[in-house]
């Protein structure tokens, strides 16, 4: 397929996991991407996995809790290729605890990366996405952002704000051309999931409703194919939805 020939996508959390998958899916369909992440040396990585492969990318680092640096990341994208057409905000932290015993400064950095910055990055890209007359936004939320989970007050807040903030811009923009939606998977097989640990004083009742149909979790590729098909003139008729990825656990 080549749905994204002509194209430019910035993906943020390019380093890694799903915002790799993501960005090398754009870039196998005929996109110019640019990976953007806080970590430098793993988006230059992905670049290059990009560009062995014959397609177009360049790597930026990227701290989306940071005004600047997001909007540096757009201008990247518009200097690099001319212009911009699909944002993936896939950047992206998270820790379980005891909302009893959860820090102030852990509550802060959830809501600082996988919120504001969500809502930095979008609005710093507002305006070339607009131009295009066919911008795209695909936010990373959570079925954590729908669905409650234990131990993750945190990051369930700040993807539920994640989920209204989309729904927000698709009504606000859809008229001008600009469509917007955010995917909700569960569990993915990454090394982001591996590190969030149960608390020692968990109780494992409250945990054991969360489980899929499906006995597995999700890869990042099948999570970056549902990106692709939002972002993708198939899903033309598709903004403001908060799009579940979750193997049947809510069904």
């Amino acid at each position: 397929m080549s749905r994204f020939t002509d194209r430019v996508a910035l993906v943020t959390g390019a380093g890694g996991g799903i915002g790799r998958a993501t960005a090398q899916r754009f870039a196998a369909e005929g996109a110019r991407v640019v990976c953007a992440d806080i970590d430098e040396g793993a988006a230059g990585e992905t670049a290059r996995v990009i560009t062995a492969a014959g397609n177009q990318a360049e790597a930026m680092r990227c701290d989306v809790t940071d005004p600047a640096s997001a909007t540096d990341a757009v201008a990247r994208a518009v200097d690099a290729f001319g212009r911009l057409h699909v944002l993936a905000n896939v950047a992206g932290v998270g820790a379980m605890a005891s909302t009893r015993t959860l820090a102030l400064a852990d509550w802060n950095r959830t809501i600082a990366v996988n919120l504001t910055g969500t809502f930095l990055v979008c609005q710093a890209a507002l305006d070339p996405l607009l131009a295009s007359g066919d911008g795209v936004i695909v936010n990373m939320a959570s079925l954590a952002g729908l669905r409650a989970t234990p131990y993750n007050a945190a990051y369930c807040a700040s993807k539920g704000g994640v989920v209204m903030l989309t729904k927000s811009l698709a009504v606000e923009f859809g008229r001008q051309g600009l469509r917007a939606n955010c995917i909700c998977p569960s569990s993915v097989d990454t090394e982001f999931l591996d590190a969030m640990t149960i608390p020692d004083d968990a109780d494992f009742s409250l945990l054991t409703r969360l489980g899929s149909v499906i006995p597995r979790k999700s890869t990042p590729e099948e999570i970056a194919g549902v990106i692709a098909f939002l972002a993708s003139q198939e899903a033309a008729m598709i903004t403001g939805a908060a799009y579940v990825v979750d193997g049947g656990a809510t069904a």
